[in-house]
């Protein structure tokens, strides 16, 4: 299992298991986290992770896309820090530094979707600037319908 995997399967239970079942949470690891499907994401779909690490440990991770959909943002896809690590300022350093590659690729934009019941990280993206501008739903099968909430923030 990747660093990411690891991260991702530890994260998630307690990110989504008062709003979503333990086997919906299940297939929405194995459907985006499996081996496959991060090689498509890295490889086809241009998506670049970064690790947080602290003394050689992993504490949580971010993926992105520049220029998403052709246009001048950049699309954050994930940010999940472990459930000890978080509080530490991880999520923040995140925001920062993909604000600077954002403006290093002249991309004027941040934006994410987040699940419109995770309310500790819409607090998050708040309390850094972004605003909901709508919402999305996603069929991801198995008769499981995810619905986000998109959200941006202009850089300077």
């Amino acid at each position: 299992m990747t660093i990411i995997q690891k991260i991702a399967y530890e994260t998630w239970p307690s990110t989504f298991g008062q709003v979503l079942p333990p086997e919906q949470i299940n297939y929405m690891l194995d459907l985006i986290y499996n081996e496959s499907s991060l090689r498509r994401q890295i490889l086809e779909n241009g998506h670049n992770f970064i690790l947080a690490e602290k003394d050689s440990l992993a504490l949580g991770f971010t993926s992105y896309e520049i220029s998403y959909k052709g246009r001048p943002q950049l699309m954050i896809h994930k940010i999940y820090i472990l459930p000890a690590a978080q509080g530490l300022g991880i999520g923040s350093k995140f925001l920062h530094l993909l604000s600077d590659i954002a403006l290093k690729s002249d991309n004027k934009r941040l934006q994410l979707k987040v699940y419109f019941e995770n309310t500790k990280a819409i607090g998050f993206y708040e309390k850094h600037g972004f605003k909901n501008i709508g919402t999305e739903k996603t069929d991801i099968g198995n008769d499981y319908i995810i619905q986000d909430n998109v959200m941006v923030k202009e850089l300077q």
